[in-house]
């Protein structure tokens, strides 16, 4: 089936007042560019709205799946109705308001979640999205009212905090907002967004210290927001039957720390499309960082039987499931696949150079870590791995130029390297140097709260007699 073009429905709803409304027709629809595992799916909806005009769930639900299914406009279309046939339901408004949301249209986006929420006044989801289509839409003043009273009702919406904080940085006022993204914080640690805002406070603050360690809980967590409770958005995606979308929510959940969940939307993705080999290349290492190594397996029994060649991911994963499995004679030639493949694979370098170490071939081990850290400049773990070999071989000076190169950017791995370094300056007979550096990782090591490293490190230093 190729171009639909619907009829248009001339229907007619009275008001409240007594005047008829014109309610809008559906939308001319064209299905032959959906996926092909969906358009089964989309034809069914549209004939059922076709069939009952004056149903609104069908429009609402034709509605959902071209919402879902990347064509805002004619789902916005199809929300209208729904809402003009059933004003008294909430949900129709909530989504063509998210919808107007996520298109930048967020004065439309407020006055419709504005309606729906005089339906539905406590659900939450849709008071955090008037607020923030408020802020968006430089309504500071009415986007603050709503935070206010979220927080007023639900001290522990991390979110709006966030928000709240953001507006007092819109008025210039430093303090307020550093202690809103504080508190955003506090409610829920791994908020990358409230900690990069912290960073850029103290930055203008001259707090270098703080300044770096809330840079590096961003860099941690960039993608983590606080897990929100939203039904409506959950009934939506339940109706996802693409598997290019759902691959991609199973990638998205994974960053989000949701590890099951993520699982559920990558099986879902294969059993819509066998074939979608990159699915079964994230269950590999979803099932083994999950430790259930038997289904990793048969995702990658099935990748070998697509095309694995255009894949050396699939060879990788494998690789480093076998690593966790204590097989490492199987993961070197899970990596060698995955190098034949690509020649140029860092993480593959260094991890088949961490078996050649396990097995007493440094000089070779050595080789594959500076493959690594020459394929990818800024891979710290491959520098610091050739670092470890050469100070082994006393070439403390080529030691300290890898282990230079691993001070960026400021993490929570970064008093590890620092240490690193201040050790090889310290084996090198340069004390001066293993000072500065020793002294560096162990404020680092301070700041994140790291006791053991702490602890190795002042035991360094004392060797070094500049402590009692």
């Amino acid at each position: 089936m190729g171009k639909v073009i619907l009829l248009a429905l001339s229907l007619w709803i009275s008001t409240a007042g007594g005047q008829r409304q014109r309610i809008p027709t559906l939308p001319e629809l064209t299905i032959s560019d959906l996926p092909a595992e969906v358009r089964d799916q989309v034809r069914e909806a549209y004939d059922s709205a076709r069939k009952n005009p004056r149903d609104a769930p069908a429009s609402g639900n034709l509605g959902m799946l071209l919402d879902l299914y990347h064509r805002p406009d004619e789902a916005a279309v199809c929300y209208q109705r729904a809402h003009q046939l059933d004003v008294s339901s909430f949900q129709w408004l909530y989504y063509l308001g998210s919808l107007q949301a996520g298109q930048g249209r967020h004065v439309e986006a407020a006055r419709t979640l504005r309606a729906a929420l005089r339906l539905r006044p406590e659900y939450l989801p849709a008071r955090l999205k008037l607020a923030e289509s408020l802020f968006s839409s430089g309504d500071f003043n009415a986007s603050r009212q709503v935070y206010a009273g979220i927080v007023a009702e639900y001290p522990n919406a991390a979110e709006a905090y966030y928000g709240l904080g953001r507006i007092a940085l819109a008025h210039g006022e430093v303090a307020a907002a550093a202690q809103s993204f504080s508190k955003a914080c506090e409610l829920f640690a791994p908020y990358g967004a409230a900690h990069y805002q912290l960073a850029q406070i103290d930055r203008k603050l001259g707090k270098t210290e703080e300044y770096e360690k809330q840079l590096a809980l961003y860099a941690k967590n960039r993608t983590l927001v606080p897990p929100i409770q939203d039904p409506l958005r959950e009934n939506l995606r339940s109706l996802d039957r693409s598997a290019a979308s759902l691959l991609e929510r199973g990638i998205q959940l994974e960053q989000a720390g949701r590890l099951e969940d993520a699982i559920a939307a990558e099986e879902k993705a294969v059993q819509l499309n066998p074939e979608l080999m990159q699915a079964h290349v994230n269950l590999i290492i979803l099932y083994g960082q999950s430790g259930d190594f038997q289904k990793a397996e048969e995702h990658y029994q099935t990748a070998l039987k697509l095309n694995p060649d255009k894949y050396p991911d699939a060879y990788y994963n494998y690789g480093v499931l076998l690593v966790k499995e204590g097989k490492l004679d199987e993961a070197q030639a899970a990596f060698a696949s995955a190098l034949k493949t690509n020649p140029v694979y860092a993480d593959a370098h260094n991890d088949l150079g961490y078996i050649l170490e396990r097995q007493g071939k440094l000089e070779e081990a050595a080789s594959e870590y500076r493959k690594a850290a020459e394929e990818r400049p800024d891979f710290r773990k491959a520098h610091f791995n050739l670092a470890r070999l050469l100070v082994n071989q006393q070439r403390y000076s080529e030691a300290i130029e890898q282990l230079q190169q691993t001070l960026t950017p400021v993490d929570a791995d970064t008093p590890s390297y620092l240490y690193a370094l201040g050790a090889a300056y310290g084996r090198a007979g340069d004390h001066r140097q293993a000072i500065k550096y020793l002294q560096q990782a162990k404020d680092q090591a301070a700041a994140y709260a790291q006791k053991e490293l702490l602890a190795d490190i002042n035991r360094d230093l004392q060797t070094l007699g500049t402590e009692k």
